[in-house]
């Protein structure tokens, strides 16, 4: 089976790849074809959280994808080089140094799609 992780390096500047990788996500989850789906905030990426919390169409995606059983992460070095850390919190995504989990979904043959 596939294994599949999606980067959201968008932010709300261009909210169509916003919506389209918080959509994807939960196509990607409900085929229930894939092995294992991971998702991740990165550069501009971490303010989404911040920015659609407020927003009727995309707040609800968003916590659909934290409550789906998808592992989300968001960087934490972007997260406080864009003072988002409070935002993520309040979303509670799970915040860390992903480098390393980027490298690892790339050699344990994930297919990346980028946002």
């Amino acid at each position: 089976m596939a294994k599949l992780a999606i980067v959201l390096l968008s932010d709300m500047q261009d909210p169509v790849k916003v919506e389209m990788a918080l959509r994807f996500s939960q196509v990607a989850k409900k085929e229930n074809r894939l092995e294992d789906i991971r998702f991740f905030f990165f550069g501009p990426g971490v303010r989404v959280p911040g920015q659609i919390k407020d927003d009727a169409q995309l707040a609800p995606l968003l916590e659909e994808l934290l409550t789906s059983g998808i592992t989300t992460l968001a960087c934490i070095y972007n997260a406080r080089g864009l003072n988002e850390e409070d935002n993520l919190k309040e979303a509670e995504v799970q915040m860390q140094a992903i480098g390393a989990d980027l490298v690892d979904v790339v050699d344990r043959g994930y297919q990346l799609m980028t946002f």
